[in-house]
């Protein structure tokens, strides 16, 4: 019982597709043939756009296994050796029996699974109006409910695109970005100087969701929120906040009955009390910010202001394209978003350095060659850091930050590797799968840093055949708006952190391992030992 309900857990996924019927569809011209493996692996023909197969002929698990709801139960165990937390090592089995391209049905619907670079590209490449994004019904039954309006993470279509146009135009000019750094790094060095004094911490993700809390707040709200401040063993209201509505939201996830969508049940409640309380603080800092403004502007002060102070909000206040409503939706997003992915991001990139000491030291040596004994780092020194990038992308690389992937829900059809998919479709790029894919990738299951390298070459290049098989931010118009704010506060604390001390974990941890939640994060607390260095 326990087995058939993890598994009709998975029924989130789960969207109504019309029939197969004759219909207009969009082809775009990716085809190409896949490279050969050395492993047995049977493979999905590149079809001409002239010999389209119908969904029906999509590979997939068949009899019992596609009786809706039940069917999925049967993957796992006790019918299997798969817990429902080791679905991607169910799903790059699958890779290999049916081939690139398969589908599983989960609930009373199909999912259909992209294992291959090509297969991705032309459904990251399709224009944005051709698929969207899985959404958080949780969050839009509340944004409803509340009339609140809806940030980039739940909008789709002509409402997604005209809210994101004037926001990535101040997101992610080079300058704008660049401007952030000296703020970053004051926030950096507070944390270093508590690592220095606690020399060992026996949870590394709650050290880092602090640090992000205050670094993505210096970016959302031009002020620090407390979290690092000397004797605080619990943060800012508004984070403990944002923590239980991730968690309620990956639980809402994998309810199988989602009643909270017909009438506000007691989790709803709990749910609509924490986020009552974030939004509270991002209104009035949104308010506190746009009065703040009006005096500047009745001064004459607003433009000398904003030459010499970074400051998003601001800059979307004066822009005057989207309602002070508007932009405490995009605040929200910028603001919840970027705590949890970036603090995951930065565990996992630590722990492989700690594994990896060969190239801890060889980031040790960049680190010294490029920043010496400045005091301050600059975009200057972040720009010469190319170790440090190829580290972050190996990481993302090995540990992909959103655990099921890229999941796109089909908007119209479309033909992905020669198969006709259907509107209402739910795609799922399966990054991890790629990741250790020997075709894509050599020695896949280590993490070499110098396979990013412009200057590499041979075997281990080969990953630069295959850009779209890692593509942890997403990719074109609906990439990720803050990853380069994101890059740069990793890139600052892995910096800092590195130049002064030498990161270890305990001796008989030998791998990360993973469990399933909104993104990646780790399923044990990470034991982390700070040796400063002489």
């Amino acid at each position: 019982m326990y087995s058939v309900n993890r598994a009709m857990h998975l029924v989130r996924f789960c969207r109504p597709y019309p029939g197969l019927i004759n219909k207009e569809v969009k082809v775009i011209n990716t085809w190409s043939s896949h490279t050969a493996s050395t492993s047995t692996v049977v493979r999905n023909d590149r079809s001409l756009p002239s010999e389209i197969k119908p969904f029906s002929a999509v590979p997939g698990p068949k009899g019992l296994y596609n009786v809706p709801f039940i069917g999925a139960a049967l993957h796992f165990k006790p019918f299997t050796k798969y817990t429902a937390n080791e679905i991607n090592d169910l799903l790059t089995d699958m890779r290999k029996k049916y081939g690139d391209i398969f589908k599983i049905k989960f609930g009373k619907d199909y999912m259909v699974y992209i294992n291959h670079p090509d297969d991705a590209k032309t459904i990251l490449q399709a224009h944005y109006e051709v698929h969207k994004r899985i959404s958080f019904d949780l969050s839009e039954t509340l944004a409803e409910r509340e009339k609140v309006n809806k940030g980039l993470i739940l909008l789709n279509g002509k409402e997604w695109a005209d809210l994101r146009k004037p926001t990535q135009e101040k997101m992610l000019r080079p300058a704008v970005v660049a401007s952030y750094v000296p703020l970053i790094e004051k926030v950096t060095n507070d944390f270093v100087d508590n690592l220095k004094k606690k020399k060992q911490v026996d949870d590394l993700l709650w050290e880092l969701n602090n640090y992000t809390i205050e670094s993505v707040g210096m970016l959302c709200f031009n002020k620090r929120l407390g979290c690092l401040d000397e004797g605080t063993n619990s943060p800012a209201e508004v984070a403990v906040a944002l923590r239980n509505i991730f968690d309620m939201l990956q639980k809402s996830f994998f309810m199988p009955l989602k009643m909270y969508l017909y009438f506000k049940t007691p989790f709803y409640k709990r749910f609509e009390q924490e986020g009552r309380k974030f939004m509270e603080v991002v209104s009035t800092e949104t308010a506190i910010q746009n009065e703040f403004l009006t005096k500047l502007k009745k001064e004459g002060k607003l433009e000398e202001y904003l030459e010499n102070e970074p400051n998003f909000m601001y800059s979307l206040l004066a822009d005057g394209r989207l309602s002070e409503d508007q932009i405490s939706s995009v605040v929200s997003d910028l603001f919840g978003a970027g705590i949890d992915s970036t603090a995951n991001t930065l565990v996992f990139l630590l722990a492989q350095l700690a594994l990896n000491p060969d190239k801890q030291a060889k980031l040790y040596d960049e680190i010294q060659q490029v920043v010496g004994n400045s005091r301050h780092l600059t975009k200057e020194h972040l720009a010469k850091m190319s170790y440090l990038k190829a580290c972050l992308k190996e990481s993302h690389r090995k540990i992909f930050p959103i655990s099921f992937g890229v999941l796109r829900i089909l908007e119209s059809d479309l033909v992905v590797g020669g198969y006709q998919m259907p509107k209402n479709t739910v795609l799922a790029i399966n990054n991890r799968s790629m990741a250790m894919d020997d075709r894509f990738y050599y020695r896949p299951t280590e993490f070499l840093p110098e396979r990013w390298l412009r200057e590499t070459t041979g075997d281990i290049a080969k990953s630069k055949e295959f850009p779209f098989a890692h593509k942890p931010f997403g990719f074109g118009p609906r990439a990720c708006i803050g990853q380069r704010f994101a890059e740069n506060e990793i890139f600052i604390a892995a910096t800092k952190i590195v130049k002064n001390f030498h990161v270890s974990m305990p001796s008989d941890v030998k791998e990360i391992k993973t469990t399933l939640k909104i993104f990646t994060t780790p399923s044990e607390k990470i034991k982390m030992n700070f040796l400063e260095r002489q």
